[in-house]
């Protein structure tokens, strides 16, 4: 029924709107993730201007491009494209700060680009919605003020800190994990003190670390403009935020009714494989299968430190007559054996969608976990940062997949793992099990996404009603310290009256005993008399 709902409002949606999509992250996944839905949006009739500093592969009538060109060497020294093995070694306090003033940096150069200046200084130029990523630029909603547009925050990540802020979406630290610790949603109790004192280092680093740094870049460029609101009044003013997960395979939790989850909206629906012909040859005869490694976009094989890389490939030599697909992205690979076959970029989506390929060697990062778990298909988890580890030990637990730790890792161990789960079928009955929950969705997720750009778009007075009141709320209140204080204030008056009267008691009991005391060692009047009586006894 609410398919058909659903449905029924799509076909007469909205169309012809002109949106500003604002896509600044150097991270390939993040435009993976978007460009679907700039697709989409042409498709349906609608306007996109993106602001990226990738190049539109693509050509569409209704898609121009602004493009952030030097974004990629501007942001260098904060490593947020660095070496992820190289990273590893440095502290997480280095990282967080390189994290918080690199966005800065990112979100201040794309607002100074000259393209986009132009944009902003023709008065010819208006929008209906500004689409922004959610890559840690929130003075990029400064753009919604300036054209005066409700704005969508389209998050290629499962729910954090920053998206639940937009919406006051409640954390509770006893079964909401950190991502990057890697605990489950059932905790124990060291991991729950742990996880709690993590949240509230996060809650203190947003408010005193990243709210400055973004609040100074959104003064810089929209602080001339009359009646400016404070930066933390747009976050709260976002209409919508759409996050990139699925409780299969992130975790259940709670959502408020403006903050939605499309888990999967990027994976498209396949025409074609998408193979060279020689690719479809060696994929169809691989006897025993096919095996695909790849740690993403994001992170390059070829950085492997050699120890790793020597254990895989030792590994895959041992496999016989499986074929190996590695996305590699050096020309040569040291070592290669037969039934390694390696390329710099691979179809993945095709990949997975074949019935011949029977294991996915991943990173886990969270579209390639999507992609997997959508075809059905077990893992050999090798998380190497960020969420990674949480959606691998999801996949374990969930019986689709097993885990390699990266500080352990040999090529006895890659070889047993992968035999156990190519040679046993729990793994693949798992998988598929994981898949069909995964698509049982009342409608599909691109369509849900196009459907509240429009219920957006549609709304001429707004969406306040879908507003969580926590968003009127400053921190003290939304987490009720204040009614906390009082509730201890109410029961401590009583407590220092009770101590206070029993103290009075106490100090004149006290002061009769002394009195009493100092009455019964004063010498008598009369002492020399009772002392000759006392000698006359004693004689």
């Amino acid at each position: 029924m609410t398919a058909i709902v659903l449905v029924g409002t799509l076909d007469t949606s909205v169309s012809g709107a002109k949106i500003l999509a604002v896509f600044p992250s150097i991270s390939k996944t993040n435009y993976i993730f978007g460009q679907v839905l700039f697709e989409a949006l042409a498709a349906k009739g609608h306007n996109v201007t993106i602001v990226s500093p990738f190049e539109v592969q693509y050509a569409h009538e209704n898609i121009r491009q602004v493009r952030i060109t030097g974004l990629f060497s501007h942001i260098e020294d904060y490593g947020l494209h660095a070496n992820v093995f190289t990273k590893r070694d440095k502290s997480s306090f280095y990282g967080n700060t390189n994290l918080i003033y690199g966005t800065a940096a990112m979100a201040d150069y794309t607002l100074g680009h000259p393209k986009l200046q132009e944009l902003l200084k023709n008065p010819a130029e208006t929008f209906d919605l500004l689409i922004l990523d959610q890559v840690l630029c929130e003075s990029l909603l400064g753009l919604a003020y300036h054209y005066g547009v409700p704005a969508i925050v389209y998050s290629a990540a499962a729910p954090n800190k920053y998206t639940n802020e937009m919406v006051g979406n409640p954390h509770n630290p006893a079964y909401n994990p950190i991502p990057s610790l890697g605990y489950s949603d059932r905790m124990h109790l060291v991991q729950r003190v742990w996880n709690t004192f993590v949240s509230i280092c996060e809650q203190f680093n947003y408010r005193y670390l990243y709210l400055p740094s973004q609040e100074a870049v959104y003064q810089r460029y929209f602080g001339r403009r009359p009646n400016l609101p404070p930066l933390l009044d747009l976050i709260h003013n976002v209409s919508l935020v759409m996050v990139n997960s699925h409780p299969v395979i992130n975790f259940a939790r709670p959502f408020v009714p403006n903050m939605i989850e499309i888990g999967g909206a990027h994976i498209r629906q396949l025409k074609d494989t998408g193979f060279s012909q020689d690719v479809i040859n060696w994929v169809e005869k691989a006897k025993n299968g096919v095996i695909y490694f790849s740690v993403g976009t994001n992170i390059r094989s070829a950085d492997f430190p050699d120890s790793l890389r020597d254990a895989f490939v030792g590994a895959f030599g041992k496999l016989g007559q499986v074929l190996v697909l590695w996305k590699w992205e050096n020309a040569t690979l040291p070592d290669q054996s037969a039934n390694v076959i390696i390329g710099p970029w691979m179809p993945q989506q095709q990949l997975l969608a074949h019935p011949n390929v029977r294991l996915h060697i991943t990173h886990g990062g969270l579209l390639s976990m999507m992609e997997t778990v959508h075809y059905g298909k077990p893992i050999l988890g090798l998380p190497l940062a960020g969420d990674q580890e949480i959606l691998v030990n999801r996949a374990v637990e969930a019986g689709y997949g097993l885990k390699l730790d990266y500080q352990n890792v040999t090529e006895e161990g890659i070889l047993e793992a992968i035999n156990q789960i190519l040679n046993e079928p729990e793994y693949r009955q798992a998988a598929m099990k994981a898949s069909r929950h995964f698509l049982e969705q009342p409608l599909k997720p691109m369509d849900k996404v196009l459907y509240y750009v429009d219920y957006v778009l549609k709304q001429d007075s707004g969406i306040g009603y879908l507003r969580s009141g926590a968003l009127y709320l400053s921190f003290w209140p939304r987490h009720v310290v204040d009614v906390a204080s009082i509730l201890v204030l109410i029961t401590m008056i009583p407590v220092g009256l009770f101590a206070t009267l029993i103290q009075i008691i106490l100090r004149k009991t006290h002061q009769r005993k002394l009195k009493s005391v100092a009455g019964v060692g004063k010498p008598p009047a009369n002492g020399k008399a009772l002392e000759k009586d006392a000698k006359k006894k004693r004689n």
